[in-house]
Parts: structure tokens; sequence; C-alpha cells
């Protein structure tokens, strides 16, 4: 799934009638000096989309990679929505991919339905949504994993002149033992942010109750890239 990356980093080339599409990409992180060498993160995160006539489709990426000096993690979350957007509501099909070298995950691959409701005022917009998941994981010392989550994410983003503030979460639960859950979320704080080209805060938390390695949270400071276009 990772050449759909460049098919929205290519948006700007196309050309389509009544369409509005929107890209918002940044890459961040993070070096540190230990007595067994450099630790280095780098994490790119994206949420790009193209919308027309109600109908949208949406591409949500996180992938952090981590050398500490050597390879220690490749953590892919890739998420395609297909929605039809009202103003007030929203309904949705997604799809999502994941991927954990930390967490010997060889293949995570979820398919849902769902529906949201959001408000928006001057400088600011929320949203709270939620979803029936159907999870299969295949993991490479562990038995495979099929179930059914629910899938709870809020998001609040304030804009000012300066500066915004983007915080989403996820919580997912499964159906059978509460206990299992996810929860994975990023708060971005960018400034420039009225600029194709601004300065990110980003924290990121990754959380698996069932795993091994339950938790994974990151603050990186990096570059983001933002564009928006309306054509008729």
């Amino acid at each position: 799934m990772k050449f759909l990356i460049l098919l929205f980093i290519a948006l700007p080339t196309l050309s389509l009638s009544q369409t509005t599409y929107s890209l918002n990409n940044t890459i961040s992180g993070i070096s540190s000096q230990t007595p067994r060498g450099t630790n280095t993160l780098l994490n790119f995160s994206g949420q790009n989309s193209l919308s027309t006539r109600g109908v949208s489709l949406d591409l949500l990426t996180n992938w952090q990679v981590a050398w500490s000096p050597l390879l220690a993690q490749n953590e892919l979350i890739q998420s395609v929505n297909l929605g039809y957007r009202r103003p007030g509501w929203d309904l949705f099909t997604t799809y999502q991919y994941n991927h954990s070298l930390l967490r010997k995950i060889e293949s995570d691959n979820w398919l849902g339905v769902g529906g949201g409701v959001k408000r928006e005022w001057t400088g600011g917009k929320l949203s709270l949504s939620y979803a029936t998941i159907y999870q299969t994981t295949n993991y490479s010392i562990l038995p495979d994993r099929n179930l059914f989550r629910h899938s709870l994410r809020g998001r609040v983003k304030f804009d000012k002149k300066i500066f915004s503030i983007n915080s989403e979460y996820f919580f997912q639960p499964s159906f059978q033992d509460f206990e299992d859950h996810i929860v994975f979320g990023t708060t971005k704080v960018t400034f420039f942010q009225d600029r194709p080209l601004g300065l990110t805060l980003q924290n990121t938390l990754n959380y698996r109750s069932k795993d091994s390695f339950k938790t994974l949270q990151n603050t990186t400071l990096g570059i983001s890239y933002k564009f928006n276009r309306v054509k008729n």
C-alpha cells in the first residue's frame, strides 16, 4: 500500500472537475547519543484526501523507523477511507493495514464500516465517530488472531494565525474481551500553519494491551507540508 503515498503526493498534477484535494504531510525525527551508539527515529505522518460531490477518499499514514544503531523499529499504520459526507455527519467504510517489526506482526488487516458527527466553529473543529472493525493479525512467532473490534475516534483541531493544534485518538476494544484493546493517537502542534511549510512538534502513542511490547510513544520535531485546492 505504500504506493498510495506517491499517488497522493502527485495529486497537484491531476486535473479533476468539481474536486477538492488536500495534502497534509509531516516528516519529523529525533536523534540521541547513548553509550551503545546513536539512536535515530524518523516519523512520516500524512492526512491526504480527495473529495467530490460529497464522496471522499482519505489516505491516513503513520510510519516510524528507528535505528539503535541497527534497525529497531519499522512500524506502519495506513488506512484508506471511502466516505459520504454531509454537513454535520458522515458515513464511511475503512480498510487499514499495519506492520510492526518490534511486535513481530507480519500483517494486520482491518475492514470496517461506521459513521460520525462533527461540529465546526471559527478557528476550530470537533468530530466523533464509531466503527465496527473485523481484524486479522498474522504474527511471525505467535498464532494468528481473528476478532471484531469497536473503534471510537475523537478529533479536535484549533487553528490560529501562527499555530494550529490537531489531536486525534482511537480507542479500539475487542467485542469479546474489553481488556484486549488498542489505543492509537497523535497530537501535532504546527507553527506557521498558514504557510505551505511549517514547523511541527508531534507526539505519537501506539498501545496494544495484548502484545508483549505494549507501548510505543515518541515525540519528534520536523517539517510539515500542506496543500489545498478546489477545482470546478
